[in-house]
């Protein structure tokens, strides 16, 4: 196959490189490396047969965890995040015209997705995790978002289960697709073994894989792109339709985890030393890990039968996982008066995420 041709599609044939570059017009801008320092990245080891593992952690302000300051950039990020590229487009198109109203009405509309989303589904606190999931496949896998699930879950004739994200990267000649799913833990152990058990249900459920597939090319992102990109894209997520075309799938764990431990551990205040040592000495304690984590999350996916070389598992500690969901809905504007943040069927603890996929 020609790099970046469109199987049995006319013969028409669009430059690889072309290509990637119209599908990383669908990325928005995520700098979450200003409040999630990632201290092991998840990269290639040829002595290790995966899951590619990271390691990261929520920054430190001199020597206070940046709880606050990650909840408000995930509330910025939902701007991007919860609402399909046409309505965004829409948006901004009105803002460029003068149009301020434009402004409320983009933060009304996203925050009625998730007070409506977490009104009909009360067990459920996945969202923080995956909005988090969304912002660091963005920033460190650079794959862009293809579908936007939050919307998708709160339209009226759609079910919840599936997936929290599907993201794509062009490169190499091929597409890769990411399958992300979110948990939030009281532990990372717990968590990685419900995100594995998750991975492995979705992978033996062919009915479901072909949906998601599905919903990306009715539902996603795609129809922001013009012309012969868009219908590659096309191309390429109609794995029926066009079974030769070049690519690959990942399933990315996203985990974020209460970390008491560490984070208890506090070095005294110094002013002979750098303010970010605190930062610094965390990250090599909390680094530590990664050879424990990581086998531990091989563990739990040959388990379940899932290949680790497939998958990719981002560690994100905090000080304490209810916390960081209440500071995100109190950037949101939400209080306890208007929704349960932290009630007894929110279970942190066993399963993770209150998921019913």
């Amino acid at each position: 196959m020609s790099d970046g041709s469109a199987d049995g599609h006319d013969g028409e044939i669009m430059d690889g490189e072309a290509f990637a570059r119209a599908l990383a017009t669908l990325l928005n801008p995520s700098k979450i490396d200003s409040v999630v320092n990632c201290c092991v990245r998840a990269v290639y080891d040829e002595e290790w047969e995966g899951p590619r593992t990271g390691l990261m952690h929520v920054r430190f302000a001199e020597d206070k965890p940046m709880v606050v300051d990650l909840a408000e950039f995930l509330w910025r990020e939902c701007m991007f995040y919860a609402l399909p590229r046409r309505k965004q487009e829409k948006f901004r198109h009105e803002i460029e015209a003068g149009d301020m109203t434009a402004v409320a009405n983009y933060h009304a509309a996203v925050k009625s997705l998730f007070i409506d989303f977490n009104a009909r589904h009360p067990s459920r606190a996945s969202e923080l995790g995956e909005v988090l999931a969304y912002s660091l496949v963005q920033e460190h896998l650079k794959a862009a978002q293809v579908a936007s699930k939050m919307s998708l879950k709160t339209a009226a004739n759609m079910p919840i289960h599936g997936l929290d994200g599907i993201h794509a990267l062009y490169e190499n000649g091929s597409l890769t697709v990411y399958f992300l799913e979110s948990k939030l833990s009281g532990d990372g152990r717990r968590g990685v073994a419900s995100y594995a058990e998750s991975a492995a249900e979705f992978l033996s459920d062919r009915r479901q894989y072909l949906r998601e597939y599905e919903i990306v090319a009715d539902l996603g992102n795609l129809d922001a792109l013009e012309g012969e990109a868009r219908q590659l894209a096309l191309d390429h997520f109609d794995i029926i339709g066009h079974p030769k075309l070049s690519r690959r799938e990942r399933f990315v764990g996203v985990i974020c985890y209460s970390e008491p431990g560490h984070f208890g551990q506090r070095l005294p205040i110094r002013d002979d030393q750098s303010a970010d040592i605190h930062e610094r000495d965390f990250a090599e304690r909390y680094s530590a890990d990664h050879g424990a984590l990581r086998m531990v999350a091989r563990k739990q996916l040959l388990k379940h039968s899932a290949d680790p070389a497939k998958a990719i598992v981002l560690f994100v500690a905090v000080p304490d996982v209810r916390a960081l969901r209440k500071a995100f809905y109190g950037a949101m504007g939400v209080t306890e008066r208007d929704l349960p943040l932290d009630g007894d069927d929110i279970d942190i603890g066993d399963d993770e995420t209150g998921s019913e996929d």
